[in-house]
């Protein structure tokens, strides 16, 4: 009875097996793999690269491609059988689509296409349908100054627009400014907003006006009439008994940071490479060394510091003391509303410092921040180096001049994490949607798929750096690995890439993705869960 039983299970058993392979392999070489839209092809946006969304259902392995008016391949990926939604990229971050006919073209597993579709962009056609002007009163120099523009359009096109940078032709001037990041679907009203700086009243009653692509290209353009009138707020600090500014402050500016999510990063130096706020703080620079009579490098130095010690000191959270919330530099001078702590005064003061030509770095201590000063030997002959060559600056409490250390961090060289703030590529990366996509049993074996996105958060462009996803022992040995080599990446850019990697078998194995440059890991990230 027993033997009937298990002849029984064993036969049903390899009935089963039969039959789930002759689906997945048998069928659709009998009968070729079927694709089907489920859905009309969508323009999409995502995260600042303009995209297909594609929804569908295969019967089958299939590649999707899109080729450009140009019959170059711009993007593709792979499914299995199934229903899926594919994004597929139509050019690279914040660039605008090219108008012309592109192909949507899948092929199944033997390369042989099964579906074709032309779709067709008109391209960019973008209005400014209004301009409100920033106007600063500054009683030093008797005059209005511009302190920004904020744009309403409409996006009349058939593609996502990406505003990247303002351009203004004013009596004999052309100044420049970056956009804050948005994007403008089709059909779409939005407002677009910059700061930009031009010092005293222009003499035309208007000026030119254009907005421009990452590219140069121009989107839009429009010819602006003057409206001057007093409407930038100021805020008045005084401390040390004698010191007074009123520096003002750029709405547009402030909102955007305060918007914006925080970086998941230990080096905080993003926030001072970031960017938006580069004229902004010029100006704030500018407004605090106005009438400052010192002369050293110092003195100023001091100067500085002690305009940040003597910010109100507050803390990220009453309740954690590990939380951290980093502000930009606009938000410690102007947003009352969240902390104020050592992280940020540090920022801050090495933002100035930095704008002012001095080279300093951020000072991570296990509980603590503090800004170093990169200065010659005999430029603080009271004090010494506190680490590497940068004199050691303390930013959260008043009355500590540059060089001073105080007792509790005398012994903590071995501690401090170093930071430098200069002209430097900052690469991070995440997963797409914070995960990785695990197969198994497939005609390409097992295996992880992973889309990252690489962002250089730095001042400089990276160049020629590798991107390397692979499988990790416990002890750190690797088992298989696959290499993507970049050759640029941008200041404030994003690439996207897909890679694939083999899971080991017989072997437990962390799965890591690595950003290297000069052969130096930058940056890294591993999944929670071992395989296989």
């Amino acid at each position: 009875m027993k033997k009937i039983v298990l002849t029984t299970v064993t036969t049903i058993l390899i009935f089963i097996v039969i039959l789930v392979v002759t689906i997945i392999y048998i069928f659709p070489i009998i009968f070729g793999t079927k694709f089907t839209l489920t859905e009309n092809i969508n323009i999409y946006d995502d995260d600042g690269f303009p995209s297909l969304s594609i929804k569908f259902m295969c019967s089958g392995t299939v590649t999707i491609k899109i080729i450009g008016p140009d019959s170059k391949l711009i993007d593709s990926d792979f499914f299995f059988k199934g229903n899926h939604e594919a994004i597929l990229h139509l050019a690279d971050f914040k660039s605008t689509v090219k108008s012309g006919q592109y192909t949507l073209r899948v092929c199944d597993n033997n390369e042989k296409e099964i579906f074709s579709e032309k779709i067709y962009f008109k391209g960019s056609n973008l209005s400014i349908l209004s301009c409100e002007q920033k106007w600063l009163k500054e009683i030093r120099i008797n005059s209005f100054s511009l302190f920004g523009l904020r744009l309403y359009v409409k996006n009349f096109g058939d593609i996502p627009i990406y505003p990247y940078k303002f351009t203004i032709e004013v009596d004999s001037d052309v100044i420049s400014a970056l956009a804050l990041p948005s994007v403008l679907m089709p059909n779409e009203n939005k407002y677009i907003e910059c700061f930009i700086y031009k010092k005293y009243i222009p003499e035309n009653n208007t000026f030119s006006l254009y907005l421009k692509d990452i590219n140069d290209n121009i989107l839009a353009s429009k010819t602006i009439l003057k409206n001057v009138v007093d409407n930038v707020s100021v805020k008045q600090f005084t401390w040390n008994n004698k010191y007074k500014v009123n520096l003002p402050i750029s709405d547009y500016l402030l909102n955007y940071y305060t918007s914006l999510n925080r970086i998941n990063s230990k080096d905080y130096s993003s926030y001072i490479f970031d960017l938006y706020d580069d004229q902004y703080l010029d100006i704030i620079t500018y407004y605090l060394m106005f009438g400052f009579t010192g002369s050293s490098d110092i003195e100023k130095i001091n100067y500085i510091a002690s305009f940040v010690q003597n910010l109100e000191y507050k803390k990220d959270s009453e309740t954690n003391e590990s939380y951290e919330y980093p502000n930009y530099p606009i938000e410690s001078l102007f947003n009352d509303n969240i902390g104020r702590d050592c992280e940020d005064k540090a920022i801050l003061t090495a933002s100035l410092l930095e704008n002012m030509g001095y080279k300093v770095a951020l000072l991570r201590f296990p509980n603590h921040m503090a800004v170093g000063v990169n200065l010659s030997k005999n430029a603080n002959p009271k004090y010494q180096y506190y680490v590497d060559n940068y004199y050691f600056l303390e930013t959260t409490t008043p009355g500590n001049p540059c060089g001073h250390i105080p007792n509790e961090y005398k012994d903590s060289i071995s501690d401090v994490i170093v930071y430098p703030i200069s002209s430097m590529p900052l690469l991070i990366h995440n997963w797409k949607n914070g995960t990785i996509t695990v197969y198994t049993n497939t005609e390409k074996g097992d295996f992880v798929k992973v889309k990252a996105v690489i962002e250089n958060l730095g001042s400089s462009a990276a160049k020629n750096f590798n991107f390397e996803a692979g499988f990790y022992t416990k002890s750190g040995f690797k088992i298989n690995s696959e290499i993507i080599n970049i050759t640029s990446l941008n200041p404030g850019l994003k690439k996207e890439i897909t890679i694939c990697v083999s899971i080991p078998k017989n072997k437990t194995t962390f799965f890591k993705t690595r950003i290297f440059i000069d052969n130096e890991i930058v940056d890294e990230k591993e999944s929670i869960s071992s395989f296989p």
